[in-house]
């Protein structure tokens, strides 16, 4: 079977859609959500620590299951737009990360944790998975989670005074702005 120009190029135009609709859909569902999410979480924690002390910080867990909550529900609402395999090998990645990571203040016996201490170390754990996740998938995960540690450090070592804040705008900010930049300018 043999095309003629006109209809080798419709068919190529029907590709290019395809092609264009695709890479849409997959950039429109890159993450940015769930980076605008946790970075409105971590605002809200670093505002609360900074305002209201350890009452504040008290309400950590409460934020952190309404992000886990919303990222769930985002999850599932992508799921249903855009197929992809779950990868068992990055899902086992995390756990083992996460246990080693639950495992490390027991070993390390900090004399007095403070909570500026703890978030750090959260924070460093949180800023690795990112940095695996864009290992494993997508670059843009890998420079954000190299950011996300090196804000957090600086904040702890150099900006301990003004700590809380330096949280709630530089690495919460982090997040939104990265959430914009995937959203609307990562190709």
């Amino acid at each position: 079977m043999e095309l003629s120009k006109a209809e080798a190029a419709a068919a190529l135009a029907a590709i290019q859609r395809a092609d264009t609709a695709t890479r849409s859909a997959f950039r429109a569902h890159r993450g940015h959500l769930y980076l605008w999410i946790w970075g409105g979480v971590w605002i809200a924690m670093a505002l609360l620590a900074h305002n209201r002390g350890l009452a504040g910080v008290r309400l950590f867990p409460w934020l952190s299951g309404v992000g886990i909550v919303a990222s769930f529900a985002v999850g599932f609402f992508q799921s249903t737009r855009v197929r992809v395999p779950l990868d068992r090998r990055f899902l086992g990645a995390l756990v083992t990360i996460l246990a080693f990571a639950a495992l490390f203040p027991f070993l390390l016996r900090p004399a007095a944790p403070t909570p500026e201490l703890i978030f750090a170390y959260i924070g460093l754990v949180v800023a690795q998975i990112y940095v695996i996740a864009g290992l494993w998938f997508d670059t843009y995960l890998l420079w954000f989670g190299l950011l996300i540690a090196a804000l957090i450090l600086a904040g702890f070592f150099l900006f301990f005074q003004v700590f809380w804040l330096w949280i709630a705008v530089c690495t919460g900010g982090a997040f939104l702005v990265t959430g914009f930049y995937v959203r609307y300018y990562w190709r």
